[in-house]
């Protein structure tokens, strides 16, 4: 058995339920409002689970705007994970918080998740 790419899985999912790009790095050029998810740690449980550890930040124009697109973000976690087949659970590490962009003061909201995984047969 093996895990699945679970950021490729969680991008995925994202772009197709929220509006601006999802990806795993920092778009160049960077664009006014995007969403970053990417995997920050997590391991198997056993051979058939893991739980995969996943930060996500959103980045807009206003802090308004930014901590909206996280918690939808979160919500889409939280409530609708079901819509990625491998994803058995999702348990959250850390809410959403204010963390600006340290070089340029961008508003930026963070928040991770852990997801339970099943591997792929």
């Amino acid at each position: 058995m093996n895990f699945p790419d679970v950021e490729a899985m969680v991008v995925e999912f994202l772009n197709v339920r929220v509006a601006p790009k999802v990806s795993t790095q920092v778009p160049n050029p960077r664009p006014d409002t995007f969403v970053r998810a990417w995997r920050t740690g997590g391991a198997a449980t056993n051979r058939v689970l893991e739980e995969a550890q996943i930060t996500v930040q959103a980045w807009a124009p206003t802090s308004v705007e930014a901590s909206d697109l996280a918690q939808e973000c979160r919500r889409l976690l939280l409530n609708d994970y079901t819509g990625m087949p491998l994803v058995r659970g999702v348990n959250e590490v850390s809410g959403v918080y204010f963390d600006p962009d340290p070089g340029t003061n961008i508003p930026r909201y963070t928040f991770t998740s852990a997801l339970l995984v099943r591997a792929q047969r």
